[in-house]
């Protein structure tokens, strides 16, 4: 077994050892566990492949790494040896093609120092190969057409409905159908302002739809999407979205100052905007600049909160929606949440940066949070402005971005494979306005400056779209048609299992009757007890959320202190030198030292408690196998709390050492501490705040899970007794064998149709 060969001797530095496995022992296992073997997830198929002689002795400590075992190797004691025959009969069994879906799952592991960095990038780099070698192979052979398994499925839906089965699979089958055929495509553009994401837009869109100018002019958060007459809708900020802003503005004075500019321009005219519920306006697309321009002297886009902008653009077709953001630093603060909160839901994630200021603090928390927090799997950077800096310029812009990223990951301390992040993250250069001229027939000014439309870059973007997520053949319409198939699979395992059971009662003798009846409430009964382990795992999980939360909340309130401490020391410090200088600090220099502290304080410890917090939601969750979707945590640096903190300490401390001399420093200190404290109260209240959140949040999503393994149950057990009663009603009437006939027909047509499901259901994975 090649596979298993390469395997060993990369991981165990050994070859298959004879002893412990052998063709007699593997053949023995694989006679009574490959079908198990085989339905494993790819976490647990990286869970047994993840196992080594340096954490073995941490994984038999595991209950859910023990019970995988059990599962797997009932007839075997667990040890190494014994974990090395399973990993083995698991290479014979699996596809190479499919340890590439492997490696994430390694780097979950990793980051819950579960196994090593060193040992994480060896498996990775076996999955990569291993799949690599067969996908040479696969390329050989017709490549997956996604077009015909798209008709295929709906062919096999009609079969389904020849064969006259119950209503309600085909409820389930038509509703699995409808999801894959109407699925939207999200793509989210996110950059720091005059980062040129608008210029970009256009470009790949081919119009110029969006405002761009060197003075940023799109103010709003802006959803692109198709329809075959152009109009747009803007939504404006409500009630209490406005006295939020307003209240935020008491200690931001460009914040401020934005609110005091609407309500002196609008007057009394702001009413008829701000309501107490989202009002919204269709407009046209010619207006639309009067709306969402920062540059219009209506200054309407003050008050707009977001826009819809509905174009017939090809580019938009099939279900293609595309959410343009405002700069990450966009001072209204608001604005910032409502785009993050939309950037969890996109599908896939375009940040733009300009390459001659390339990887800013904003852009590298950002960068970071998305991969680390909101678990996106790929991120495309395009570096824009690219006909402005020379070659070597943009290479050094490349190389100093992925420098920047692994510096901020190690100044985190963070555990993971640092690689392994950056690897997930795509580079394309382009050249945005030369990229526009060609696609509105302009192309002659671009070539003058040496840009075919292919130099541009815009293509390398399009054909990396194409692959991952338009195409008919892309990688998500892949997963698409995956989850449709395995769906069908699923339902019709079920409608046979029905079926076999129908068969059996119908006929079975009296005697064979009442024991099946009895079986059944058995069943029910276990299948009740299960449910109430499955209530007391859950609750100690969310138990262990809760603890871990206060274990946490106490070392960032330590940090917090040392922080505080640190910059109280400083200030002092400045005091102390002006009282013998005879020259007090200005309140501009101390304005300048506060700011600088507050903000690398509060970013700091919270980077510290996203990382720590997400390292152990993993932990928690390894075992867990759930469609519901796992609850997002998210959790910036609170620019609200750090602007208020900053202003008061502004304000006070000045007067505090002005207020003092040359031997009453003991004073000072004292003085300078009370109001220290009362500033970082506030970011200390925003951390209880987020743990409390993190808490709802699981607690709702374990309830998810056990209410929705609770309704299966009971709809199992609910088909099950109605196919039990609807069966003894046959059994009083004729039960003819041209009926017996029929059920087998449909039986070995159900077997046939599942048989197929099942291999392309294989060959999607």
């Amino acid at each position: 077994m090649e596979l298993a060969t390469h395997f060993f001797h990369l991981i165990h530095q050994e070859k298959i050892p004879s002893t412990s496995i052998s063709d007699t022992s593997i053949k023995a296992l694989l006679d009574t566990q490959k079908d198990i073997l085989l339905a494993l997830p790819p976490k647990l198929q990286a869970l047994i492949l993840s196992v080594h002689s340096t954490n073995v002795n941490l994984y038999e400590k595991s209950q859910a790494f023990c019970s995988l075992y059990s599962q797997c190797m009932p007839q075997y004691e667990l040890n190494m040896e014994s974990i090395k025959l399973l990993q083995y009969a698991l290479l014979s069994v699996v596809n190479a093609a499919d340890l590439k879906h492997l490696k994430a799952h390694i780097l979950r592991l990793n980051a819950a120092e579960l196994i090593t960095n060193q040992h994480a990038r060896s498996l990775a780099n076996f999955f990569t190969q291993s799949a690599f070698q067969a996908q040479q192979v696969k390329e050989e052979h017709k490549v997956l057409n996604l077009k015909t398994l798209s008709n295929e499925l709906a062919q096999i839906l009609k079969r389904l409905y020849e064969l006259k089965l119950h209503d309600k699979y085909y409820k389930t089958l038509n509703q699995i159908y409808t999801n894959a055929q109407n699925h939207k495509f999200s793509i989210g553009i996110t950059g720091v302002l005059s980062a040129g994401k608008s210029t970009f837009l256009n470009a790949l869109l081919g119009k110029e739809v969006l405002g761009s100018s060197t003075i940023p002019e799109t103010a709003n958060l802006t959803i692109l999407k198709y329809k075959d007459t152009e109009s747009a809708e803007v939504f404006f900020w409500n009630t209490g979205e406005w006295e939020e802003l307003k209240k935020a503005g008491q200690y931001d004075k460009s914040l401020q100052s934005f609110v005091l500019e609407s309500e002196r321009i609008f007057g009394t005219r702001l009413n008829d905007y701000i309501t107490n519920t989202t009002k919204s306006e269709v407009i046209t697309l010619d207006n639309l600049s009067t709306y969402t321009s920062a540059n219009h002297e209506s200054k309407l886009c003050n008050l707009v909160k977001e826009v819809t902008l509905l174009t017939p653009l090809k580019f938009l077709q099939n279900g293609v929606e595309i959410v343009d953001t405002p700069g990450l630093d966009d001072p209204i603060t608001k604005r910032e949440e409502i785009t993050k909160a939309y950037i969890t839901q996109c599908d896939l994630l375009i940040h733009v940066m300009n390459a001659s200021c390339v990887a800013t603090q904003i852009d590298i928390d950002f960068i970071l949070e998305s991969l680390l927090e909101q678990n996106i799997s790929r991120l495309l950077i395009v570096l824009t402005r690219i006909d402005l800096i020379s070659e070597k310029e943009l290479a050094q812009s490349l190389e100093y971005t992925k420098t920047s990223l692994a510096a901020q990951l190690k100044k985190a301390e963070y555990s993971g494979d640092i690689d392994s992040i950056i690897e997930r993250i795509d580079f394309i250069p382009v050249a945005s306005f030369l990229a526009l001229l060609h696609k509105t027939n302009r192309g002659e000014e671009a070539i003058k400056q040496g840009f075919s439309l292919e130099k541009t870059g815009i293509i390398a973007v399009e054909n990396y779209l194409d692959k991952m997520l338009l195409g008919e053949n892309s990688l998500k319409q892949k997963d698409i048609l995956y989850l449709a198939y395995r769906g069908f699979l699923k339902t019709i395992e079920q409608c046979k299992e029905d079926m076999r059971l129908e068969s059996i009662l119908l006929n079975a003798s009296e005697n064979e009757l009442e024991e099946m009846i009895a079986n059944l409430k058995a069943e029910h009964e276990r299948l009740f007890l299960q449910l109430d382990v499955k209530k007391q795992d859950l609750k100690a999980k969310q138990n262990d959320i809760e603890e871990f939360l206060n274990v946490l909340q106490k070392s960032m309130q330590k940090s917090l202190k040392r922080e505080q401490e640190r910059l109280q020391t400083r200030i002092f410090d400045e005091a102390v030198y002006g009282y013998t200088h005879g020259n007090p600090p200005s309140s501009e220099r101390i304005g300048e030292i506060l700011e600088s502290g507050l903000s690398d304080c509060f970013s700091d410890v919270s980077r510290d408690f996203k990382y720590k917090l997400a390292k152990k939601i993993t932990q928690i969750l390894l075992d867990e196998h759930t469609d519901i979707k796992q609850p997002k945590v998210s959790f910036h640096a609170p620019k609200e709390q750090i602007t208020q903190s900053v202003a008061k300490l502004k304000d006070s401390i000045p007067k505090l050492i002005n207020a003092y001399s040359k031997g009453r420093e003991n004073e000072l200190s004292i003085k300078l501490q009370e109001i220290f404290n009362q500033s970082f109260e506030l970011f200390t209240q925003v951390l209880m705040g987020k743990n409390k959140e993190v808490e709802t949040k699981f607690l709702e999503y374990f309830s998810q899970i056990l209410q929705a393994q609770e309704e299966i149950l009971k709809t199992q057990i609910a088909e099950k007794d109605s196919i039990l009663q609807n069966t003894l009603e046959k059994r009083q009437q004729n039960y003819t064998q041209e009926m017996r006939d029929s059920m087998q027909a449909k039986q070995k047509e159900l077997t046939h149709i599942a048989e197929e499901l099942a291999y392309i259901t294989q060959a999607l994975k």
